[in-house]
């Protein structure tokens, strides 16, 4: 039976893993830096913990990625760490969500993909903010990929609205609303650095992950 919450978790740890693999591997930043961003990695394999109960799946990721994190002396990734067992868990994070595709709709399938880059993208600054990484880069690129694919993921919420009955989108309503609000506000706080032309720090990208997965929680009553 498809959860629902699994179409936000494993995209948002998918995409959060990923972007971390970028930088561990090509990332221009000290072995001290890499240090720190490699002590993130348990945070995702919570995550993997959370989806195995109902996505049984998750296991393939959670024990790769927890072989790699736990078999490399943080700090040396790059000189040292089994790069291909890391490769490896990314397959079978991108393979854990492919396998939820068929219990989707297209426009589910659309908003699942988008989150990829949105929750991904949003994890990965947190995470990488608590690293203390000094590629400024991704203050700004990695808001801006939430732009974008929160713009993406409301029409796709439009589209799968447009083929509901209209007594099941009245009783959408709040959700929905609430939904879209606690979005734009996600996406304000987060890019608060840029607007207010401030030092980006983590209690900004808590409170906006915290207000994205409020808004996520909202969207589920679309599946």
């Amino acid at each position: 039976m498809f959860t629902g919450y699994l179409t936000f978790l494993i995209p948002a740890l998918l995409g959060a893993q990923l972007i971390l693999t970028l930088v561990l591997t090509k990332g221009e930043i000290c072995p001290g830096q890499r240090g720190r961003v490699h002590k993130t990695l348990p945070v995702i394999l919570v995550g993997w913990v959370l989806a195995i109960s109902s996505h049984p799946v998750s296991l393939l990721p959670l024990l790769t990625l927890g072989y790699f994190t736990f078999k490399v002396k943080t700090g040396k990734t790059r000189d040292a760490g089994p790069l291909p067992v890391l490769y490896a868990a990314n397959l079978f994070a991108a393979l854990s969500w492919l396998m939820l595709l068929p219990t989707m709709s297209y426009p589910q399938m659309g908003l699942s993909l988008m989150a990829v880059a949105l929750f991904g993208a949003s994890l990965a600054h947190l995470l990488l903010t608590q690293a203390r990484t000094r590629l400024q880069a991704f203050h700004r690129l990695l808001p801006f990929t939430g732009f974008a694919s929160a713009i993406i993921s409301v029409l796709l919420m439009l589209w799968l609205l447009t083929g509901m009955e209209e007594s099941t989108v009245q009783a959408m309503t709040t959700d929905v609303v609430g939904a879209l609000v606690l979005l734009v506000m996600s996406l304000l706080v987060w890019a608060g650095h840029i607007l207010l032309t401030k030092k980006v720090n983590r209690w900004q990208l808590l409170a906006a992950s915290l207000l994205l997965v409020a808004s996520g929680g909202m969207q589920l009553a679309l599946f």
